[in-house]
């Protein structure tokens, strides 16, 4: 699995592992059905304690992000899976919401915001 952790961000470990499993389910390298490594595979894979791995997957599995099978593993959720679209809007708006920010902290009106942002749109089309 494709998880690139980070020491010194500050980040607690396991919330780097599910923000980056849900990343990869938004971005489609993952998809709803597909198998996660067991906690101790990835725990050995990304050379950390299976204890932060576990701690991750039931958050993950609490958040209906993955399905926990006894006996089978834990797989991607169809109800994540489904609700991708609405979680990928919600990331663009903090996104957006957070560059009109910068963009207001920079001294620019919202009216020049909305003309940058609509030449952008246009521009991309």
């Amino acid at each position: 699995m494709n998880i690139k952790l980070n020491a010194e961000s500050g980040v607690p470990i396991y919330l780097q592992i599910i923000e980056q499993i849900k990343n990869m389910v938004l971005c489609s390298a993952m998809k709803a059905g597909d198998q996660l490594p067991s906690v101790r595979d990835l725990a050995v894979e990304l050379r950390i304690n299976p204890n932060t791995v576990a701690r991750a997957y039931r958050e993950l599995q609490h958040e209906e992000v993955i399905d926990s099978r006894w006996g089978e593993g834990n797989f991607i959720s169809d109800k994540f899976s489904g609700s991708a679209t609405l979680e990928k809007k919600k990331i663009i708006r903090e996104s957006l919401k957070n560059l009109i920010g910068q963009a207001e902290n920079y001294g620019l009106s919202k009216e020049e915001i909305k003309k940058i942002l609509s030449e952008f749109i246009t521009e991309s089309k």
